[in-house]
């Protein structure tokens, strides 16, 4: 029963996530409501509160769906590899997520430039350099931990910087291909 449960609420949850990024489309985030995502979907106006606090969480789920992408990364990748392949394979895991729907991220950074609080959201940036901060100490056991936190952080502002230009430029270009180019240079600087 328990994964019938489950299985319903995942359900529900990505049709909130389909919906609202279908009506994103044609509507600007300001004028988008959780009662029209919850109608679009087919789903109660409650229902779709109990999966998501508000629409900028459902927003927000875009970018959660990159944590798999990266976990299963890591778990394939030997404890014994370098810190760089690491790092790469992790981030070329979820390059290769975003080229598989790349219209719904750009509507996500779309929304994102909307809203101020979706702006100020720091949760999925902490969440992200505390993913690449494991990664690291665990990759390179003789970091610190501030010395983990600081490389993390470069290497989210480094691929924050590519995403955003690759958003200006329309979503023009393969975002796996400007990952390789970025750890390629990365490489480059860390030899």
């Amino acid at each position: 029963m328990t994964g019938l449960r489950e299985r319903r609420h995942l359900e529900t949850r990505t049709a909130l996530v389909d919906a609202a990024f279908h009506l994103l489309d044609t509507t600007s985030f300001a004028d988008l409501t959780m009662e029209a995502i919850a109608e679009e979907a087919g789903i109660s106006r409650s229902t779709a509160y109990r999966r998501f606090t508000s629409k900028e969480d459902i927003i927000l789920e875009v970018p959660r769906q990159w944590y798999d992408a990266w976990d299963d990364a890591q778990a394939a990748i030997p404890d014994d590899a370098p810190l760089l392949t690491a790092m790469s394979e992790g981030c070329l895991a979820v390059a290769h997520r975003i080229d598989h729907d790349p219209d719904t991220v750009l509507l996500a950074y779309g929304a994102l430039a909307e809203s101020p609080t979706l702006q100020s959201s720091g949760a999925n940036t902490s969440e992200w350099i505390e993913r690449m901060s494991t990664t690291a100490l665990a990759h390179q056991p003789d970091l610190d931990p501030f010395e983990a936190n600081v490389l993390a952080g470069a290497w989210m502002g480094a691929i924050d910087a590519m995403m955003m230009t690759w958003v200006m430029s329309g979503g023009e270009g393969s975002v796996t291909d400007l990952t390789q180019r970025l750890i390629d240079r990365l490489e480059n600087l860390l030899s």
